[in-house]
């Protein structure tokens, strides 16, 4: 009796999870984000781009979602190279300070670079938390960020889209 209840127990935890996320389709993507989470997105001259945060948001939290076709070169480096580029790329934000780099491998199939840094937006008196991941798609570069005021600290949206980021129509 007490596993016929557990069973029932992950099976009812599994079912809410599934509805409270949404399926999302973007720039030829497919990935899912938190059902309370809403979005606005930009197309400009083979830059695509989906920027989602969730409803009372008082962490500050986004993601942020770039297709790019602008860069194929970039797109066929290995992940050593990509994760310099990035960690270069992050010198641009004010008082950056890059608190790890890695390799990034997702369930789907992408494979790219992860930095991780705190860094103080203009005009601010708040450091923020970000993490940008760059995933190589073909000839195009996905970029994924998190950022955040105050991170959540298992990362449950950033985990959700790149544990479900795969090829898809849009």
């Amino acid at each position: 009796m007490r596993r016929v209840l557990l069973i029932g127990a992950v099976l009812a935890a599994s079912s809410c999870n599934a509805t409270t996320n949404q399926h999302v389709t973007f720039a030829h993507l497919a990935f899912d984000v938190p059902g309370d989470w809403s979005h606005y997105d930009t197309n400009h001259r083979g830059v695509s781009t989906e920027v989602w945060s969730p409803s009372g948001n008082d962490e500050k939290e986004s993601l942020t979602v770039i297709r790019t076709e602008l860069a194929p070169v970039t797109a066929q480096g290995d992940a050593s190279t990509l994760s310099t580029l990035l960690a270069q790329a992050q010198a641009g934000l004010p008082e950056s300070r890059v608190s790890a780099r890695s390799s990034v491998s997702t369930k789907m199939g992408f494979s790219g670079a992860r930095v991780d840094l705190d860094y103080l937006p203009n005009g601010l008196k708040d450091r923020y938390h970000r993490i940008h991941v760059v995933l190589v798609d073909g000839k195009s570069l996905v970029h994924v960020l998190y950022t955040a005021k105050t991170p959540d600290a298992n990362l449950n949206a950033f985990n959700l889209l790149l544990a479900s980021i795969h090829e898809g129509e849009g």
